[in-house]
């Protein structure tokens, strides 16, 4: 069966197959295909200053370490195997991530904000991150009992806590020189 004709339940398999004959991005999340436009220079912008911190952060902590996008982060939830990209990730001690960033853009905030929320809440993501561009603020998720509660939300004049890291960042650094 051609795979360009399938429209759900595609497998990781399916996932792979895709990935070797397009260049385009595309993210896997319980067995639909989502597209990935190109990040705008704001974004990516966004997503350098978060990766310079946290890599900040990383030499004096030396067990944790940053990772951006693209990089496949590969996630179960009951018999669906997902890829997804997270702008910004903070890896440990385990295989999967302590902390993610997600940095809002209209193309994918919905699904930051719903569908990759609860796949990351599901494989226990201890801290998750929603980075809003327009406003300059961050919304944190704190997973609490197997659930996300919400902490608060960070503006410019703010310390933001990282508990996997044991630090803190200065949010108007995040949106520096913007």
């Amino acid at each position: 069966m051609d795979i360009a004709l399938k429209l759900a339940n595609y497998t990781y398999e399916d996932y792979l197959s895709i990935d070797q004959t397009t260049k385009e991005r595309v993210e896997l999340i319980d067995g639909q295909i989502y597209m990935m436009a190109g990040a705008s220079a704001l974004h990516q912008d966004i997503v350098l200053n978060l990766g310079y911190l946290l890599k900040s952060i990383s030499k004096k902590e030396k067990r944790c370490f940053p990772r951006i996008a693209p990089y496949d982060l590969k996630l179960q939830r009951g018999k669906y195997i997902s890829i997804v990209q997270p702008d910004v990730m903070i890896f440990c001690a385990d295989k999967l991530p302590c902390a993610i960033f997600e940095v809002l853009s209209p193309s994918t905030a919905y699904k930051d904000k719903s569908i990759k929320k609860e796949l990351y809440e599901a494989n226990g993501i201890a801290e998750y991150f929603l980075v809003n561009i327009e406003f300059q603020t961050i919304d944190k998720f704190i997973l609490l009992d197997e659930k996300y509660i919400y902490d608060r939300v960070y503006g410019v004049e703010d310390m933001m806590p990282i508990a996997c890291v044991d630090s803190d960042i200065e949010v108007s650094e995040v949106f520096a020189e913007l």
